[in-house]
Parts: C-alpha cells; sequence; structure tokens
C-alpha cells in the first residue's frame, strides 16, 4: 500500500507582499495640485487686470469729461451795461441790460443757443430763467469768426437780455442788487453780480 506524502502548509507569512512603492500616486496627487495652483493663480490674474483696466478707462473718461469742463469756462470781458428806454433819473427802471463773453481757456466751444444756455436773473424779490430767443440774445461781435451761436476760440458774443420790463415781475430799478447766472449745456457757470446807481440813465456801466 503506497503512503502518500503529507501536505506542506503554506505559512502566511511566505505570502507575498504587495507592492509597497507608491510613487506614482504622489506623482499624480502633486500634477493635480499644480494644475489647480495654476488655474486659480490665471483666474486672479485675469480678474485683478480686468480690474485694472476698467479702473483706467474711468479715469480717463474723469479726465476728458474735467478737461472739457475746464476747456468749456466762459469769461466776462468788459462790464455789464443796464440800459433805459424811456424816462430816465431816480424812478427809472432798466429795459435791456447788455454784456460780453469770451471763452476762458480758449478750448472747446460753447453752444450759446437760448434753451441750451440757460439765463437765470435773480433779484432779492424774483428769479428767473431766461431760456428763449425772444428773452436773450447772443451773437459774435467780434470781427473773427462766424455768425452761427457757437462760441469759438477767438470769438466774442454780446449778451442781451431782452425786455425786461416785461419778463420781470418787478421792475429792476435804481440802488438794486441783482445777479445773472449765464449756464451753458457743458462747462462751469459763468456768475455775475452787480447792483443799479441811484439815478439811471440811458446807458449804465456796471461794474
Amino acid at each position: 500500500m503506497k503512503l502518500s506524502r503529507p501536505k506542506k502548509q503554506i505559512s502566511l507569512n511566505s505570502t507575498p507582499k504587495l507592492a509597497s512603492d507608491q510613487r506614482g500616486i504622489t506623482g499624480l496627487e502633486t500634477a493635480i495640485v499644480l494644475i489647480a495652483f495654476v488655474v486659480v493663480s490665471s483666474v486672479f490674474a485675469f480678474a485683478a487686470l480686468s480690474t485694472g483696466l476698467f479702473s483706467s478707462d474711468k479715469a480717463k473718461e474723469t479726465h476728458t469729461a474735467g478737461l472739457a469742463e475746464a476747456r468749456g469756462t466762459l469769461e466776462l470781458k468788459g462790464s455789464v451795461v443796464a440800459k433805459v428806454s424811456g424816462t430816465t433819473g431816480a424812478t427809472s427802471v432798466v429795459t435791456s441790460i447788455e454784456f460780453q463773453i469770451s471763452n476762458a481757456a480758449a478750448g472747446e466751444a460753447v453752444d450759446m443757443t437760448p434753451g441750451n444756455t440757460i439765463i437765470k436773473y435773480s433779484d432779492k424779490t424774483q428769479t428767473v430763467n431766461m431760456n428763449a430767443s425772444t428773452e436773450f440774445s447772443a451773437s459774435n461781435i467780434a470781427a473773427f469768426g462766424d455768425t452761427d451761436s457757437l462760441l469759438e476760440i477767438g470769438e466774442l458774443f454780446q449778451i442781451t437780455l431782452l425786455d425786461l420790463t416785461t419778463q420781470l415781475a418787478t421792475d429792476l430799478g435804481t440802488n438794486t442788487v441783482f445777479t445773472i447766472e449765464l449756464i451753458p449745456s457743458r462747462g462751469a457757470v459763468l456768475f455775475i453780480g452787480r447792483r443799479t446807481p441811484v439815478s439811471l440813465e440811458a446807458s449804465n456801466t456796471l461794474d
């Protein structure tokens, strides 16, 4: 009778060990982190550049608007003249006012068309806005320039407040303080303050 050999027992310790080298996994994780870092950095860089460009554009717009405002500033040239049509003396009233203006910065043209430019007259009893050609006129009186309503370089415009006895609820008489604000569509407001004399002549220079 043939005897069988006892089976050889396999020890658990003899089982082949799994590879513990994880260098491939570590490299993949590093690559993912690096890519994420690059993407986030790109997003922040784009946001920063966009904000910088937007700020630069706004600053440029502000600068341009300020420059245009300064170049459109009006300047009074000479005296303000109050005229009387009719009786003169201590009881007479002003019927029209004249003065000349130019562009102070010698820059951009200013549209003096009534309605685009408004004149506000004020005294202690009233305030009147004048914005029609029947209320004031504006025209170039200089030898240089043209006849349009744009106050341009080298031109001198005469402004005349017309028929004040009709426009004003209370007539502008003697020894009265009044103000005139010339308000263009662009540029600074020209402010003029004067007082009428104690006796009015046909033409009165108010300095």
